[in-house]
């Protein structure tokens, strides 16, 4: 559960550190620490990928 949205922060940190993860903290409601307990369902993997997509830009792979 949840890979696919820690994959997420993980670009998150990559892309801009903690102020680009804590920001896709608040867009989506769901923090980092549990990503991973949370289901990868079509609707949160929406959200994130708005979210990221909003806060880093073009270079978001849906995943």
């Amino acid at each position: 559960m949840g890979a696919k949205l820690v994959q997420y922060y993980d670009l998150a940190d990559k892309k801009g550190g903690l102020p680009v993860k804590m920001r896709l903290a608040m867009k989506t409601g769901i923090p980092s620490n549990n990503a991973q307990v949370e289901p990868d369902s079509p609707e949160n993997l929406a959200k994130f990928y708005a979210a990221a997509k909003e806060i880093i830009g073009a270079d978001v792979p849906q995943l």
